[in-house]
């Protein structure tokens, strides 16, 4: 059986995995990725083209890897945010020149986003990509994790003196380590689709909250708009279900006339929607990050903008150190970024359950909470930096620095 050894196993390609080996690039570790699906970077664009909000925040950590210059122009600007509370007067606006930046966020179309990273590992220079392989095993031992694998009907092992998983919510990973999950079942699930409005977006997100959930139009390019409607699961069904005549009418009426009538609804996806925590960030020589590490509801759409916050600190903490896998380097990661993740666990599930209610007098006080926040700038600008991702330790790639003194393109 062939054996390798590496300094940095990353298991897991997908967009996080692969951020964080561009992250890694320069520095003094040999780094290997392993990822079972066949990595395509060459899909053509269609209709229903998934999507992804990068936050400023996020964008500021992709200047930081170099990778922006490659997206500007390809992501759609969120110049406004308008979040209201259906049935209940008094709405919300958080506008991108009163927080003296370019943009809110962006909207990605995640085949986009893919293009760009994967075109890049492809150029990294000493990164070794096992794609498409197979996790067999893991065996943890002090000064190192040993991986089994399977790629092309050939079974070979790789030590590596850190493991990172990135291998998303159903991490095989965190499995094979005995490491738990606390689960927290919104009993929702999120009906995705692309739209087509009636009136041109102008670049403003929506983020309309209903007694069923939040529903959310994000601005995409080519004037489409990015649908994520939170509903009970057995609703999310029936919706999906529908013909397109159909399913717009419904949409039409929970979400009103803000964009014109609504002329087009792409292929329907449901995903069910939990609060999913590991119990544990590091086992031995083994860190978990992104969806791994934990899954939010997508109000406000924070998700990948943790998990790019996420690899950010870890590749900076991995750059400045001898051993990858130290003992002291994956405590101070844990002490860095637990904190911003609660934060952004207690933000959106408060976001979910306030306004996923249909209590009279809290809708009342949500409505009245709401005008208060359009009329005081502070709040405003607190509630803005939560969505831009701008609370908190900043790590050097959210300085828009390199992540190590020996980063290079």
């Amino acid at each position: 059986m062939n054996h390798t050894s590496c300094d940095v196993l990353i298991v897991g390609g997908g967009l996080v995995g692969a951020s964080l080996a561009c992250a890694l690039r320069g520095s003094a570790h040999r780094v290997e990725l392993i990822e079972a699906h066949p990595l395509d970077d060459a899909s053509q664009p269609c209709y229903d083209d998934r999507t992804v909000a990068l936050s400023w925040g996020s964008r500021a950590i992709l200047e930081g890897l170099g990778l922006w210059p490659q997206l500007d122009g390809r992501v759609e600007p969120i110049s406004t945010i308008h979040i209201s509370d259906r049935g209940h007067f008094g709405a919300t606006r958080l506008r991108h020149d009163e927080e003296g930046v370019e943009a809110l966020g962006y909207v990605a179309e995640n085949r986009v986003l893919g293009e760009v990273l994967y075109r890049e590992l492809q150029q990294q220079r000493g990164l070794v990509v096992h794609c498409p392989a197979t996790l067999r095993s893991l065996d943890l031992q002090p000064q190192q994790v040993t991986a089994s694998i399977e790629q092309n009907g050939i079974e070979s092992t790789i030590s590596a003196r850190l493991l990172v998983a990135a291998d998303g919510v159903a991490s095989q990973v965190r499995e094979l380590l005995h490491i738990g999950a606390a689960v927290q079942d919104y009993g929702q699930s999120a009906v995705v689709a692309n739209v087509t409005p009636g009136i041109p977006h102008g670049g403003i997100a929506y983020e309309r909250f209903t007694d069923t959930g939040p529903l959310a139009m994000l601005p995409m390019t080519g004037n489409r708009c990015a649908l994520v409607w939170t509903v009970p699961t057995a609703q999310a069904r029936e919706l999906a279900a529908l013909d397109d005549a159909a399913f717009l009418e419904q949409l039409q009426q929970r979400f009103g006339f803000r964009l014109g009538v609504l002329k087009k609804a792409g292929r329907r996806q449901l995903y069910p929607l939990t609060l999913t925590e590991s119990t544990q960030l590091v086992r031995g020589r083994a860190v978990i990050v992104g969806n791994a590490a934990h899954t939010i509801h997508p109000v406000a759409g924070q998700g990948f903008n943790l998990a790019l916050r996420d690899i950010a600190m870890l590749a900076e903490l991995i750059h400045a150190a001898g051993d990858p896998g130290a003992a002291s380097l994956l405590h101070s990661y844990t002490e860095a970024r637990e904190q911003d993740a609660r934060r952004v666990y207690r933000f959106t599930d408060t976001l979910v359950k306030l306004f996923s209610n249909s209590n009279g007098p809290l809708g009342h006080a949500r409505a009245a909470g709401l005008v208060a926040v359009g009329l005081v700038p502070e709040l405003r600008h607190w509630l803005a930096q939560q969505s831009m991702g701008l609370s908190g330790r900043q790590s050097r790639l959210g300085r828009r620095l390199p992540a190590g003194a020996g980063m290079n393109r």
